[in-house]
């Protein structure tokens, strides 16, 4: 395939991850907004961003397994059509859920409106586990190795591009527009794209379907294979369950920054705008500092992978990681001006997402060959459903204690994530497969 197509399908491909994580982050910037029109505490939101979370985690096992028999052109856009479908929902939800009877859980009341948000919520959540699974075979079916690299560079800063772009959005369009009028209008922008993606996928320059018969060439004899149970456990067991503590402790500051950011900087510093006749209220002030944390993560996370090409790969990400932790409990203990504010802020999102090149190398290296897809599918499921809690539980320390003492917990999940990765340079606990092999350790 010329080189130029490559980028085309590589483009495509990335504005769909874009798409995803834009369409993901469009409910925390209105958390403000939605908390004074709908009354409702902090941690009910927090729980619509869990279910969310649950939908997606639990839905990309299983899309992984379509994705390996089925073409992928009849799972990408569709699922982000269902995506898009639940936003309509949610908006739709005061008045679908307006006749539905309440329901009593725990001492807590939960209308019907309420209700039908969560439903919107999980549907949502199923729609986006589609895109992983998808995205990266169709980009290895159709760009040539020495240029996949850049691709998935492009795969994954459009990621974060997608998540700034929601909240600068919102900033914007919650100046004319009611929340509901917001995401309906989003929701039905989402469909057509789907159509329109659907449509690109269909292109006789872009294979969507799955090889029909696994290549040999990389295959080796059954004999050959290296038990990984029963092989030394310092070799994969013992630094993948380290590693998945570290995925889990890490997704659970990630998902409490993406959910509570745009109402932390409202409630702790309500910093507003005044500049040629123009006010910016506090909402739309919050979300343009949510944006810029966003698109410094895009931008780290390309920076970082020459970082990870030149340093071990636990060091850059134990860097990033103690930083990280540093500028969170800065947040939560000091009161801070509106530049110095979104400095720290902008340290927060390098620091979280700027890691991604060095732990993606890293798992790859420990993982072999053969056990790498379903090693990566099963950390994300297993990361994305505990750090599903962390909406819940953030929000309901912030209704107890305030929100700005809650980032404490959100520092505290960093630094035990740092602690993991310092236990990988622990002979006892990782030791690199060739440094055992000629002592016969895995025979």
């Amino acid at each position: 395939m010329p080189n130029r197509q490559e980028w085309v399908i590589a483009l495509v491909l990335s504005v769909s991850h874009g798409a995803q994580h834009f369409f993901s982050r469009l409910i925390p910037p209105l958390i403000p907004v939605l908390v004074i029109t709908l009354g409702m505490p902090l941690w009910k939101f927090g729980l619509l961003v869990s279910v969310y979370s649950l939908g997606a985690g639990f839905g990309q096992t299983p899309m992984g397994i379509l994705s390996d028999r089925h073409d992928r052109r009849y799972i990408l856009p569709p699922g982000l059509a269902v995506l898009s479908f639940g936003y309509i929902v949610f908006g739709l939800a005061p008045s679908l859920g307006g006749g539905l009877p309440s329901l009593a859980l725990a001492g807590h009341t939960f209308g019907g409106p309420f209700l039908v948000m969560n439903v919107a919520m999980a549907v949502s959540g199923v729609g986006a586990s589609v895109t992983h699974p998808t995205g990266y075979p169709l980009i290895s079916e159709n760009v040539s190795p020495e240029r996949k690299g850049r691709a998935l560079g492009m795969w994954g800063s459009a990621a974060k591009v997608g998540d700034a772009a929601a909240p600068a959005l919102i900033a914007v369009l919650i100046l004319v527009l009611a929340w509901n009028q917001i995401l309906l209008g989003l929701g039905v922008i989402g469909l057509a794209y789907s159509a329109l993606l659907f449509v690109a996928l269909g292109s006789d320059q872009v294979e969507t379907r799955p090889p029909e018969h696994a290549s040999r060439a990389a295959e080796r004899d059954e004999a050959e294979r290296v038990d990984i149970w029963s092989a030394d456990k310092r070799v994969f067991l013992y630094p993948m369950l380290v590693i998945l503590v570290f995925f889990i402790t890490r997704m659970i500051a990630t998902k409490g920054v993406n959910t509570f950011v745009p109402a932390f900087i409202v409630d702790v510093y309500g910093y507003s705008l005044h500049a040629f006749g123009l006010t910016l209220a506090p909402e739309s002030f919050a979300n343009f500092y949510f944006s810029a944390l966003l698109l410094t993560a895009a931008v780290v996370q390309l920076a970082t992978g020459a970082l990870t090409d030149r340093w071990d790969h636990r060091t850059v990400l134990l860097g990033f990681l103690v930083v990280t932790t540093l500028a969170l409990g800065l947040l939560s203990f000091v009161t801070l001006g509106p530049l110095l504010l979104l400095v720290v802020l902008l340290v927060v999102g390098g620091g979280l997402w700027g890691l991604n090149p060095a732990r993606d190398a890293l798992i790859s290296d420990i993982t072999p060959a053969e056990r790498e897809g379903r090693t990566f599918g099963y950390l994300w499921t297993a990361a994305q459903i505990f750090g599903a809690l962390s909406p819940v539980f953030i929000g309901y320390i912030a209704g107890v204690s305030g929100i700005q003492d809650s980032f404490k917990y959100l520092a505290l999940s960093t630094a035990a994530a740092a602690v993991a990765i310092a236990l990988l340079y622990s002979k006892q606990v990782y030791v690199d497969a060739e440094a055992v092999e000629p002592a016969g350790a895995m025979d």
